[in-house]
């Protein structure tokens, strides 16, 4: 009796059409700015935050910085953040410093957090788990 052994080769499953599509526009950067009450503006960031997209936040927050009394910048739906999209947040941070305003990050994503951590931001009181602490934090009960 002869057994017969056949080589198989089993390709990987590719992701379906729908799910390659919400991949890459989970990923595109988007900003959404919204006024929780007079002075108070939540700057939500979603996707990739890089050098490519820095220049737009730093619009945005630069805005929010000249209006605004306490600034929240959402990072729950930033998928991943480099050293030029922590330099505008600290920027901002720093400008509403000086001017005796607030400005704290809330809800990074895991990635984003871990990369906070690594840099420090995360034992200073600028990053909190939700924006209702983050409120607290800045005199917001």
């Amino acid at each position: 009796m002869r057994h017969s052994v056949r080589n198989v080769r089993i390709a990987p499953k590719l992701p379906e059409p729908s799910d390659r599509q919400t991949s890459l526009k989970m990923q595109r950067f988007k900003v959404n700015t919204r006024d929780l009450r007079p002075g108070t503006r939540d700057v939500q960031i979603e996707g990739e935050l890089d050098l490519a997209v820095a220049g737009q936040l730093d619009e945005v927050l630069t805005t929010a910085v000249e209006e605004c009394t306490q600034v929240l910048v959402g990072l729950e739906r930033c998928a991943f953040i480099d050293s030029s999209g922590i330099a505008v947040i600290l920027r901002a941070h720093n400008r509403m410093q000086e001017e005796g305003n607030k400005l704290a990050v809330y809800a990074p994503a895991d990635q984003v957090l871990r990369v906070l951590s690594m840099t420090g931001l995360t034992g200073n009181s600028l990053v909190f788990d939700s924006a209702e602490e983050a409120l607290v934090a800045l005199g917001d009960a």
